[in-house]
């Protein structure tokens, strides 16, 4: 049993403890259904047994709206700690098919990466259920590369930066998974339940890819250069794997080429935006000091134009964004009064910088008020890791 956020504020509660045990099953259950936080939930269902099969998938909102957890650096234990934000505290599960891999989050589930044996799979971090993936190796293949998946002497060998899902395979089996890698260059491939392996996507830009987003049904990616792509791939009825791209856009901004300077996709009422984040290093005041970021823009992309709208975006009203190193995404923060409105809240994303640094990547990590540009922090403390620095994590249950 997982328990997460269990409070006991009172000691006299421990005396009550079989009074709950007893209620009548249909009203735990109806209390159950009025959860509408998932962590909440997982506590509710640690209460008791009876309280525990009151909390299953079929008494809760899997569509209601979740405020990310944050995923905390990875140690060299079997263990995750995961920060909330509206209990303002760190809980520590047992994953051990997450220790020692990279971790990318996506719609509530990682996307792991064996740096030893380069194995791959979708893991749901609370109820640690697996999905096999074809392997790092497979991928390679298509370059020639494969002969690098060996043992590297205990050397991070980081090959795969970016995993977006186009769907939570928690609430179906209609999902691909779209990868950025390295494979003698920037590549893309992508992998659909009962595929037995990977399908690369032939396009060309010119360096890497920053960031991936799936939105209105199709993938978008902006390159290093300021390129916008879509790709539209075969969903499951198509049995050949399939895939058609298109240049949207071509941005012609110098911004783009800069080190110091990360870019984010994010959909926002239908609206896809485009998040810059300025950051500067830090030289001669911190020995273990990187990038730290200190301004952010957000611009709306006219799709169809293949342009920016001329007036970058003021304010976000009631909504706030969560970015990180695999993407970013919007809450509405008027439905959850610990998350502030009109804010960017922002994991290190220097990563291969970062990783240069002793301890490893985890360091830039703040709340940006959009109205004022002031940084605020939101977590106390410092969780830096070279095998996964902190990022957001959607929470999401099995269905």
């Amino acid at each position: 049993m997982i328990r997460i956020w269990v409070e006991i504020e009172k000691p006299h509660i421990l005396n009550t403890m079989a009074n709950w045990a007893e209620l009548p099953i249909d009203l735990i259950t109806d209390i159950a259904k009025r959860v509408k936080v998932i962590e909440d939930f997982i506590a509710f269902g640690a209460v008791c047994t009876s309280w525990r099969t009151a909390a299953s998938k079929q008494n809760f909102d899997v569509l209601s709206l979740q405020v990310p957890l944050l995923m905390l650096g990875a140690k060299d234990d079997d263990y995750r700690e995961f920060y909330s934000l509206s209990k303002k505290k760190v809980s520590r599960i047992f994953l051990p098919e997450a220790g020692g891999r990279e971790c990318l989050p996506s719609v509530g589930w990682l996307c792991t990466v064996a740096n030893n044996t380069g194995e791959m799979n979708l893991l749901h971090p609370f109820s640690r259920i697996k999905i096999q993936l074809p392997s790092r190796k497979d991928l390679l293949s298509f370059h020639g590369l494969d002969y690098l998946e060996r043992a590297r002497e205990g050397k991070r060998w980081h090959c795969i930066d970016k995993a977006i899902l186009s769907a939570n395979p928690s609430l179906t089996s209609d999902y691909t998974l779209l990868v950025h890698y390295y494979g003698g260059g920037s590549c893309l491939a992508f992998w659909r339940p009962r595929d037995l392996n990977w399908t690369e996507i032939d396009v060309v830009t010119d360096g890497g890819v920053y960031i991936m987003i799936f939105c209105k049904g199709q993938f978008y990616s902006v390159s290093y250069c300021g390129e916008v792509w879509a790709y539209d791939i075969a969903g499951p009825s198509i049995t050949q794997p399939s895939v058609q791209t298109r240049l949207l856009a071509e941005l012609e901004d110098d911004m783009f080429k800069l080190p110091s300077v990360q870019f984010y996709l994010v959909e926002l009422s239908g609206a896809l935006l485009l998040v810059t984040r300025y950051a500067i290093k830090s030289i001669g005041e911190d020995p273990n000091s990187t990038f730290k970021s200190f301004k952010f823009k957000i611009s709306e992309l006219d799709i169809t134009k293949g342009k920016f709208k001329e007036e970058d975006l003021k304010t976000l009203g009631d909504s706030s964004i969560f970015l990180g190193r695999n993407g970013a995404s919007c809450v509405d923060s008027s439905k959850f009064s610990e998350i502030k409105p009109n804010q960017i809240y922002f994991t290190d994303d220097w990563l291969e910088y970062g990783r240069n640094e002793e301890g490893g990547a985890g360091r830039d990590m703040g709340a940006y008020n959009i109205e004022d540009g002031k940084i605020e922090s939101f977590y106390p403390g410092l969780s830096v890791s070279l095998i996964c620095p902190p990022t957001w994590v959607m929470p999401s249950l099995i269905t």
